[in-house]
């Protein structure tokens, strides 16, 4: 669960504030991507402890299975994503005025 906890606030920080982890600063091309993909991951393993430990009501055990795979599956999906992809292109870089050709 604490894994969980430490991937959703690093998720957060990243996506508010465009900050990545020292160690994925070279290969990271969309710092949102990789929080929301942080989030979901943190979420997929945090859920199923809470529901352990009695803290939200337990569903089925096929809802807890396939519910937490998807998670970590869409979350773990969005931080490949995140490195694989460029940024998108802007008619104007960084905002610094009009793009000449």
């Amino acid at each position: 669960m604490l894994l969980g906890v430490v991937l959703i606030a690093l998720g957060v920080v990243t996506y508010r504030t465009y900050w990545v982890p020292p160690w994925s600063r070279g290969h990271v091309k969309r710092p949102r991507l990789l929080g929301g993909g942080s989030v979901l991951t943190g979420l997929g393993v945090l859920l199923p402890g809470l529901v352990h430990f009695g803290v939200v009501p337990d569903p089925s055990w096929e809802v807890r299975f396939f519910g937490a795979n998807a998670l970590m599956l869409c979350g773990l999906a969005c931080i490949g994503a995140s490195q694989l992809l460029g940024p998108p292109r802007a008619s104007t870089p960084r905002g610094d005025g009009p793009v000449t050709p």
